[in-house]
Formats: structure tokens, sequence, C-alpha cells
């Protein structure tokens, strides 16, 4: 009879990292990939265009074989919220109910624009610009509608008021991390709310993941470029009149 001694199979915990847009799902996932312990899938993997969807495998399959991963102490993926909260993939978490990292950001407000700002690009609207790169890219300055702009700085807002609820009844365990947190920007109280560029995770965010998934601390390096190093005052040609407009409908930490 064979017998199988590899100790290292079924160690995996579950994990997911739950992020809306533009929070820095993409940048957390790259950073716990490079975690000699953690497995995690770096791409969109319930994207409907996603290498494992592509293949026609069942989403079920994907999430058994991710967390079924040997050879580490957790693994998990990225996924956002309607991926995440779609009828065939939640009932799969809640009954496998592994460890939520829900990564929000602390500035609505930038992250509503840029999701704008991508929403556009893909809509032919504003020039093409990367939503993630290995090689930094500022945006061409274009104009777009203010009133378009607030409209999706409220459709992010809303959503994400919408997961904290959903999420307050999870039987499993969350851990909470802000965008700003992770990459070592100040907080908006601080009046220093601007963009940033960062190379890997703030170390004592870091921290904080690796000791809720139970893996030891390491550094957590992410080669992606910043694909908005500048201020949004430099996104748009008319920048004046979306700013007026977004701080009219109650959006704050405004820079530029």
């Amino acid at each position: 009879m064979r017998i199988d001694n590899d100790r290292t199979k079924g160690l995996a915990a579950p994990f997911v990292i739950l992020a809306h847009v533009r929070t820095g799902g993409t940048f957390m996932a790259h950073a716990l990939s490079n975690h000699p312990q953690v497995y995690c899938d770096r791409g969109e993997t319930l994207h409907h265009l996603s290498a494992w969807r592509q293949a026609g495998v069942d989403v079920g399959a994907i999430l058994a074989t991710i967390w079924g991963q040997a050879g580490y102490h957790a693994a998990g993926f990225r996924a956002i919220y309607r991926q995440a909260f779609h009828p065939k993939v939640w009932p799969l978490i809640l009954s496998r109910k592994p460890k939520i990292i829900h990564l929000v950001r602390e500035n609505v407000t930038r992250q509503g624009v840029s999701f704008g700002y991508q929403q556009l690009v893909r809509q032919g609207v504003l020039p093409f610009h990367p939503v993630h790169s290995f090689e930094e890219r500022a945006p061409e300055p274009a104009a777009a509608d203010p009133a378009q702009i607030v409209g999706f700085a409220a459709k992010v807002r809303r959503e994400m008021e919408a997961a904290r609820g959903r999420l307050d009844g999870y039987p499993g365990d969350v851990l909470t991390v802000t965008y700003e947190e992770m990459v070592g920007l100040p907080r908006l109280d601080s009046g220093q709310a601007g963009q940033g560029t960062a190379n890997r995770m703030a170390v004592d965010q870091a921290h904080r993941i690796e000791e809720f998934l139970g893996v030891r601390r390491t550094v957590l390096p992410v080669a992606l470029a910043c694909d908005f190093p500048v201020p949004m005052s430099q996104w748009f040609s008319n920048w004046k009149e979306i700013r007026a407009a977004l701080e009219k409908a109650g959006f704050g930490g405004l820079d530029g």
C-alpha cells in the first residue's frame, strides 16, 4: 500500500479579499501573493473574462480549487461586491465561512471619481487609460460631465454602505482595512488626503493582516505602478466644474 506522508496538504485556511471597485484590491492581492505562506490569486478570479471562467470552470470548483491549495497556511482570492454577493457565490462563502478582509477606502470621493473615470474610458468618452499597469502613466486630462462623475461617486457610496450592512451578519471573521492604511497614506482628518504611491504594503497593516490570516510576518512588496499618480485636478480639463458639483453633492476629501 502506498502511503502519502505529505503533511502540507489541507493546511490552507480560506480567505477572501472583499474589495469594492477602486479600493486597492489588486494591490492587496499582489502583496499577499508574495507571502511565502499565502496562496492568493492575483487575477480577476470571478470575472467572466478571467482565465478560470474562460476555461469553463464552475464557480464552485474555482473556490474549492483555490481554497484547497496544499503547502500554504492561507489561500484566497479577491472579489468585488457584485461578484462576492452574487446568488451563486455568496451561499458558497457562507457555507465555508472564509476569513474576509474587507478593504474599503476612507476617501470615498477619490474612489468614486476614479471609478467614474474608468467607466467613461470603457464607454469611449475619455482617452484610454489602463486600470492596472507595471509602468506609471498619468491620465490625459479631458472633459467629463460633472453630473456623471457625481452619479458614479454616489453609486460607490451606496454600494459600500450596503456591503457594510450585509457583513454585519456574516458568521465568520471579518477584518476591515482601509486603502489609506494599506499604502501608508495620511488620514483624511490630517489635512493631507492627496494621492500617493507605494511599492509595498505598509508594515503595520501587513502585520495586522498576517496575524489575522495566521501566517508569519514578512515584507509584502508590490510591483504595480500607481495608475493615478497625480492630483484629481490633473485628471480632467474641467476639474473646477466637477469639483463644484461634487462638493454640492456632499463629497469631501477633495484634493487639487
